[in-house]
């Protein structure tokens, strides 16, 4: 009897600190160029864009991925064609690259290419996602109100996700497709929608902040404090095609963190430091009272190395040597490799990343275990 009963209370005791744990991983800009699109084209007329993710598809397998898709999938036909900057339109086989390849959870549509092809081409991208089982946020079509939010679970943590643009390159005149454009009003509304869907977190995706430049602007600043004022933990932001800081805000109740930009993911925007980016992987905690809180922020940098004159690839640029074990680097001499590690240097210095690794080889930007040591870059830019 004695003995059940320290059984039973060891039961009770584990159940009672037991601990749910969810990793988040989130990627920049998702691009398809003219020459990436020379690049994929077969023989036969189909496209395969794989081979730019061979090399990082091991860093994002088993794990929640949140992108920015900019670009459209607007069909060809009725003088549409294939093309990238300054009007995207991508070949709908490239939603099987994001499922497979990169394993996609959710992408982002708020962004200045969005109307790329008009309204028609913003409502075809949507049923091709959709068609593709790809779940997606930052566009109002029909029943779907603008300002709206999402809810998805990722290891038994509730996620809200909101999700604004500071505009578009293109207006197309329509009623029934509405962008999701930031304003105090807009962003307070799609956060009053996210606290309504029961979330244990609620992360606000942006696009925005001035190209090229590595620090946020005052319009950046003032839609992130909205949104953090309005409950949210984390912001990550995209647009500006380089990277810029990560801020962690480390208060006695909570901590929260601003990504200002993780550049792009994906492109061939070749001048320097637009082919760097990073996966910045973010960890929630929900203890037994319901309560969820960030545990930790850390970082994989990218380089998008193009070894051939129009083909790209994602390539991890860090120097985890478990994880360059781990990752395909055929094909890149020595040089290129030593060059990798460079950047990847450059990139972790900009953000103020630790030599230090997480479990899954990341290098760590914030942990709750050491609250004080928060990212300062040591760098200007990400060069």
């Amino acid at each position: 009897m004695k003995k059940f009963c320290v059984i039973m209370l060891m039961l009770i005791c584990g159940s009672a600190f037991a601990e749910t744990r969810a990793r988040f991983l989130f990627i920049g800009d998702i691009m398809i160029h003219d020459q990436q699109l020379d690049a994929a084209k077969r023989k036969d007329g189909t496209y395969d864009f794989s081979p730019s993710f061979r090399r990082v598809k091991p860093l994002l397998r088993d794990s929640f991925l949140v992108g920015n898709l900019e670009t459209v999938f607007a069909g060809t036909g009725k003088k549409l064609r294939y093309a990238g900057f300054p009007l995207f339109n991508t070949p709908d086989v490239f939603t099987e690259n994001l499922s497979c390849d990169l394993g996609v959870d959710l992408l982002t549509l708020a962004n200045n290419h969005i109307f790329d092809r008009g309204a028609e081409g913003a409502r075809r991208t949507v049923t091709v996602l959709n068609s593709a089982d790809i779940p997606h946020i930052g566009l109002g079509l029909d029943d779907i109100p603008s300002n709206d939010a999402i809810i998805l679970i990722n290891n038994g943590i509730r996620a809200a996700f909101i999700n604004h643009s500071y505009g578009s390159n293109m207006w197309p005149k329509s009623s029934d497709v509405h962008l999701n454009v930031y304003g105090d009003d807009d962003i307070a509304e799609s956060m009053t929608r996210a606290r309504e869907l029961s979330p244990d977190v609620i992360i606000a995706l942006f696009h925005w902040g001035n190209e090229y430049h590595y620090k946020p602007n005052v319009h950046q600043k003032r839609a992130a404090n909205v949104a953090l004022r309005e409950g949210a933990s984390l912001v990550v932001g995209t647009h500006p095609h380089v990277l810029q800081p990560v801020d962690v805000i480390v208060s006695d109740d909570s901590v929260r963190a601003v990504a200002w930009s993780l550049g792009n993911f994906v492109s061939f925007q070749r001048t320097r430091p637009r082919e760097r980016s990073v996966i910045l992987s973010a960890e929630f905690v929900k203890s037994d009272d319901g309560i969820t809180r960030l545990a930790g922020l850390s970082v994989a940098p990218l380089y998008v190395v193009a070894p051939g004159s129009k083909r790209t690839e994602v390539t991890y640029a860090g120097d985890n040597e478990s994880l360059i074990e781990s990752l395909d680097f055929d094909g890149l001499n020595k040089s290129q490799v030593n060059n990798l590690r460079s950047i990847g240097h450059a990139v972790n210095e900009f953000l103020g990343a630790q030599k230090v690794f997480d479990s899954h080889g990341f290098n760590i930007l914030w942990r709750e275990e050491s609250p004080d040591i928060l990212p300062k870059s040591r760098r200007k830019s990400p060069m």
